[in-house]
């Protein structure tokens, strides 16, 4: 079996999706706020903070969706801080079947306009990525 790789590596800012910036401490915005922005039959399925080690404060929030008649995953980040500033920020992930069931490793990073390093809560500091399966 085959799982299309769908991944959208856009890096998007509150303001792309016509919001104010959130707060610091706000939390990850609900799965219906962040809408179908992968397209029609992605649901949501995961989210997590993008954050610094360290640090309390998250610098976005990686959300991933799924959809279930094509399996195909699809990802995304939004920012939280330097909104409207220039970031490098990306989301990546290969897919595959396993146990019956379409899992992907995800992963997000991020860095500050100081070059310092976010990565998503969950990843694993030895390959900077996240199974998840649905």
């Amino acid at each position: 079996m085959s799982i299309r790789r769908l991944w959208s590596g856009a890096a998007l800012g509150a303001v792309a999706l016509g919001l104010a910036a959130a707060p610091a401490t706000a939390a990850p915005l609900a799965p219906s706020a962040v809408g179908d922005m992968c397209g029609t039959g992605y649901a949501y399925v995961h989210a997590e903070p993008v954050v610094r080690s360290g640090s309390t404060l998250p610098a976005g929030t990686v959300y991933v969706q799924y959809d279930p008649y094509t399996r195909t995953f699809c990802g995304f980040a939004l920012k939280s801080r330097w909104v409207g500033m220039a970031t490098d920020m990306h989301v990546r992930e290969p897919a595959w079947e396993h146990d019956g069931r379409d899992c992907v490793l995800f992963g997000a990073r991020m860095s500050d306009p100081q070059g310092n390093q976010y990565f998503h809560q969950s990843a694993n500091a030895a390959i900077g990525y996240t199974r998840l399966c649905v």
